[in-house]
């Protein structure tokens, strides 16, 4: 729906503090994958426990930030 081919999904392997928000996120972009995060990927943290989601995605007109979390079971 918003990733057109040629995009990509990155997906944090670090957990992050999930009171961060656009701005935060973008920060840990840049600095810890070394990616620009207007580039249109997406990007993908959990938190500690593995139970929430932030998605951080630049649509060209500002950045979308979806946030899941999941009643029951977790990521691993």
């Amino acid at each position: 729906m918003w990733l057109s081919p040629g995009n990509r999904i990155w997906l944090a392997t670090t957990p992050v503090d999930m009171r961060l928000g656009f701005d935060g996120l973008a920060a840990k972009v840049q600095g810890v994958l070394a990616v620009d995060p207007f580039c249109g990927h997406a990007f993908v943290f959990r938190n500690r426990r593995g139970d929430r989601l932030k998605l951080l995605l630049w649509d060209g007109l500002g950045f979308w930030l979806l946030y899941r979390r999941l009643d029951q079971g977790r990521l691993h």
